[in-house]
């Protein structure tokens, strides 16, 4: 069959009869377009009625949303299609009463339709051209997939591919209308993506390659595991550097720029390291190529430093910008404020690493940063920094026009329309031809936003990379810190994310959901945030739903990097034990996804914690026979499941095999206190018991001087009603009750009129703080809670401005499953449990809030009280005294025992906060420092209780300080037995 699929009508109908091609045609009903594959049912009035596929007589069309086919936008407006018509080759659309009418190309070949835009009669401001919502899930264990691939640069087609569920193309009047051109696919998903590769391969505006998208699957490049380097490979190092690949099983590097490496922007390397400039890369790269390991080139994409050569000393003319102002009083060398003729209103002085915002301004050759500006008449920027970034500070003249910069990430942006813009595209190309690396890492190309705005992301993204592949001598394998539909065909591999700090087991569920899941729609939205790393809002169902797909809606090799270890840095860091590790070696196994390390795993940091030495040897045995396909599908399958845990073993006849695993974690808040005791149900065969003990932080009491009221509640106005779901109301207000310690008690009540879901019933009453507090030592919290017993979760949040933690989450829980009063020791910041809910997003970073963020306790703005899992149709309220900051301290525990069925087992040592005892025999047990270091080879005492099949009661006790709470956590672990591989 020939690839040309821009057939003429006519010649095509002649095709038709001989060849018994797809055909569209029209009848005095409704107008059917059709190939081998589907079929395409619309009425004359540009209403949808099916989308069949032919081999099934399924229908897929989602005919609840009674969609039109196209629609326009003209002065902000959506007018929808009212009359279509198919006539020669073409189909005629109508838009009623604008009087717009556009014409619209049709080809047709027996796998797939295309779509071009011919002309328009009228003036728009967009089209869309293709709008068919599907009740597919876009899922491979779906039999049949429908895709739209946009043909250009200016056809924005909103999913990715390659198996989506809203077939849907926009363009643009500011882009382009005429020759917008979509190519529509509807086949068996065994198909799709041969299909695509086709289609991809005689594109005559799609820059090629064949190292990622519908190649991806079949080049080894994307299930490489890496190790990044930021800067310290060099010729002289590069033998360390192979040493150390092949020591830890890697097989490939990533080299990211930055800082004393190389500049952003200008990609000059440091001269001192590399006298020789890219020259050094190319000779490393031949070296590492020899020793079987691949290069990847990471950069921050258009991104400039600001000490580059483009912004110091004379300011490039290209640098991109927000907006422009006329100067209303001329400056000389010692002005120190600056008046302009336009509003200054919306100006903001916050700025932050996430934060799309600078405070400098270009004026000729010179640059100015601002801490102020006036929000009325006259205009001015204030508290001024002449010659900012090395710039001559100079004269300016009357109406001379003032430039404010575009920032992100603490860097400058090109003009996206501009020569210095392709220039830099150009220029990585040109470093990936000369060294001879072979993949691309662009990071911080989730900023596009910068470059015109976020409805603009998709365009000015996708112009750089494919400016970037039209220079490049051969394709190589890319990678992005974000997603759009056009930068699939070039993804050799899906979605690192940045490491998380806690909560590592719920993570990987979390990022392996995220890079799987084909979309999560909200009503009159189309979310898309599973494209951006670390901002997917699902929650437990949608994570158990897609976790353990096979490979997932598109199609690629999976990545489960970036990846740092950790040690115990309470409350917010917890340590990277060896069961975090084998959760994402048996994830990395059950998906065949590959790994990278951020770094720590250098000689002198391996010896110095173990902790680290211990994993990257867990990790390079797992991923060695990820590498060797060792187990079988079967296998796989079982890894893949979310919170389900396999431990790898050798068997007697050296061979590997898995078996089930669990770790229950459970707190004791206290020797004397209730949680000393608790129940554990193991589901596998009676056995031995297994164990860590972790003794954590304590806290000085809450009568202790030291304490700060974050609130007593004596203020009715402190708290405002900052969020709340659909039809959940709540409020604050006084309570006649005392608290035992004689002071003030709070009402914090809730209702759900059953609008909301109960997992997504949240309401958040907020207290803000100005001055900024500092509790960089009271980082724990106290309070006396009387609860109602229905089982609503309260959460005690403080958070930190945005721009200084990127949205942080300092939650901490209590489920009110209990009445009366209770006084609650709140220190480590919740992780895992966060994402068993819905909640609202308001940094952008949904899932890094929780996992990855960190709290600046030294600059506390808000102290959060919520709630959530509120009953549908239900009143709740929960009675709490004053909310404390308490500091943490180091506490211990000496001879801990365990208690199982009248059956003791003490551990004859003293330990202290950070340390760690892990049990599994009376010939295994050991005492470790916070690092993994090996403190002492314990002898238990007494009998080792047995763990039996179903309920099991358990208690703890030892002897602790007098002055504070005992805190330690416990985790029992039960395993089940070997794997059945055949």
């Amino acid at each position: 069959m020939t690839n040309n699929y821009f057939f003429n009508f006519r010649s095509y109908c002649f095709m038709l009869i001989v060849l018994s091609f797809a055909f569209a045609s029209c009848s005095p009903q409704n107008i059917v377009l059709e190939n081998d594959h589907f079929k395409y049912v619309i009425e004359p009035n540009g209403k949808n009625l099916e989308f069949v596929d032919k081999a099934t007589h399924n229908d897929y069309l989602d005919t609840e949303s009674g969609s039109k086919c196209a629609y326009i936008f003209v002065d902000g407006q959506r007018h929808d299609i009212t009359s279509l018509s198919f006539a020669k080759d073409k189909f005629k659309m109508g838009f009623g009463e604008t009087g717009v009418d556009v014409d619209i190309l049709v080809s047709t070949s027996n796998d797939r339709i295309t779509l071009k835009v011919a002309s328009v009669s009228g003036e728009i401001e967009s089209l869309v051209f293709l709008n068919v919502p599907l009740k597919l899930e876009g899922q491979p264990y779906e039999p049949f997939a429908a895709c739209a691939l946009s043909m250009n640069l200016f056809t924005h087609v909103r999913q990715l591919p390659p198996l989506q569920t809203d077939l849907w193309a926009e363009c643009y009047n500011k882009f382009g209308i005429v020759g917008a051109e979509v190519t529509l696919l509807g086949l068996p998903q065994q198909k799709v993506l041969p299909v695509i590769r086709d289609v991809i391969s005689t594109a005559k505006n799609i820059p090629f390659s064949d190292a990622g998208g519908a190649w991806a699957l079949m080049k080894k490049e994307g299930y490489g595991s890496y190790l990044m380097n930021f800067g310290s490979l060099t010729e002289e190092t590069v033998d360390e550097w192979i040493e150390t690949c092949h020591n830890l099983g890697f097989n490939q590097i990533d080299s990211h720029g930055g800082g004393s490496f190389f500049e952003f922007g200008t990609f000059e390397l440091n001269k001192e390291k590399w006298p020789d400039g890219w020259d050094s890369f190319k000779r490393i790269n031949e070296l590492l190529h020899k020793a079987g390991i691949s290069h990847i080139f990471h950069t921050y994409a258009f991104f400039i430093d600001k000490n580059s050569r483009y912004v110091t000393p004379i300011p490039n003319n290209d640098l991109g910008y927000v907006n422009t102002f006329s100067l209303l009083e001329p400056i000389n060398e010692t002005t120190d404020e600056i008046v302009v003729k336009e509003p200054t209103t919306n100006i903001s002085t916050v700025t932050g690493f996430h934060t799309e915002n600078s405070v400098t301004l270009k004026i000729g050759d010179e640059l100015i940063e601002f801490t102020g500006v006036t929000k009325s008449a006259p205009y001015k920027f204030t508290g001024l920094k002449r010659g900012a970034n090395g710039t001559k500070i100079s004269s300016h003249g009357l109406n001379e026009v003032t430039y404010h910069l575009s920032e992100r990430f603490g860097r400058f942006v090109p003009g996206p329309e501009t020569p210095l813009f392709d220039e830099m595209a150009k220029r990585h190309a040109e470093i990936v031809n000369h060294c001879g690396f072979d993949g691309m890492y662009f990071d911080a190309i989730d900023g596009s936003a910068v470059l015109g705005g976020e409805e603009n992301f998709w365009y000015y993204g996708t112009k750089f990379i494919f400016e970037v592949v039209k220079n490049l001598e051969r394709p190589v394998g890319m990678e992005m810190s974000s997603m759009s539909h056009h930068w699939w065909h070039y993804r050799s591999r899906w979605q690192a994310w940045d490491r998380p700090v806690r909560g590592y087991k719920r993570f990987i569920d979390i990022h392996l959901a995220s890079i799987k899941a084909s979309g999560l729609f909200l009503p009159d939205e189309i979310v898309s945030y599973e494209w951006e790393h670390g901002r997917w809002p699902g929650h437990t169902p949608i994570i158990d739903k897609y976790a353990g797909v096979d490979k997932g809606q598109m199609q690629l090799p999976l990545h489960l990097g970036w990846w740092g270890n950790q040690i115990w840095g309470p409350p917010q860091v917890e340590p990277t034990f060896s069961d975090d590790i084998e959760y994402l070696g048996s994830k990395m196994i059950g998906n065949n996804a590959g790994f990278s390390q951020l770094g720590g795993v250098d000689k002198k940091t391996l010896e110095e914690i173990p902790l680290f030495k211990q994993a990257t040897e867990i990790i390079k045995q797992y991923d060695k026979l990820r590498h060797e396909n060792y187990f079988g599908e079967k296998v796989k399958e079982l890894l893949r499941q979310p919170g389900k845990e396999y431990k790898l073993f050798q068997q007697g006849n050296d061979e590997w095999n898995f078996k089930p695993i669990v770790y229950d974690k459970h707190k004791v808040k206290g020797l004397d206190h209730s949680t000393a005791s608790w129940t554990v149900i193991n589901k596998f065969e009676a056995q031995p018991i297994k164990l860590r003990i972790e003794p954590l932080m304590s806290v000085k009491s809450y009568d202790d001087p030291s304490g700060i009221i974050l609130t007593d509640f004596s203020k009715s106005t402190d708290f405002i009603n900052k969020s709340n779901a659909e039809g959940i109301t709540g409020q604050i207000s006084a309570a006649e009750e005392k608290v035992g310690t004689g002071e003030k008690a709070a009402i914090f009540s809730a209702q759900n009129s059953g609008e909301a879901p109960q997992d997504g019933s949240y309401i958040n009453m907020e207290k803000t703080f100005d001055p900024l507090l500092d509790l960089s030592k009271n980082q724990a919290l106290g309070v006396w809670v009387k609860g109602d017993g229905n089982g609503q979760i309260l959460n005690l949040s403080v958070r930190s401005p945005i721009h200084i933690s990127h949205g942080a989450h300092g939650d901490h829980f209590i489920k009110i499953d209990f009445t009366g009063w209770k006084y609650f020791e709140l220190v480590e910041i919740e992780s895992s449990k966060i994402s068993d809910y819905i909640w609202p997003d308001d940094s952008h970073f949904y899932v890094y809030d929780s996992y990855r963020h960190t709290v600046h306790f030294g600059m506390i703005e808000r102290l959060q009280l919520w709630y959530n899992n509120v009953q549908a149709n239900k009143k709740v309220s929960t009675e709490l005294g004053p909310v404390k900051a308490l500091q943490m301290i180091p506490g211990f525990v000496e001879n801990p025992s365990i208690t199982i069925e009248g059956e003791t087992i003490v551990f004859p040592v003293r330990m202290e906060s950070g340390m760690y005892l892990e049990f599994f025999s009376s010939n295994d047990c050991k005492l470790y420092g916070s690092k993994g270091e090996l403190l002492a080879e314990v002898k238990p005492e007494g009998s080792i209780p047995t763990l039996a099949k179903g309920s099991n009661e358990i208690s703890f006790a030892g002897k602790g300080p007098n002055e504070i709470n005992a805190r330690v956590q416990v985790t029992v672990i039960s395993e089940g037995d070997p794997l059945d591989k055949n």
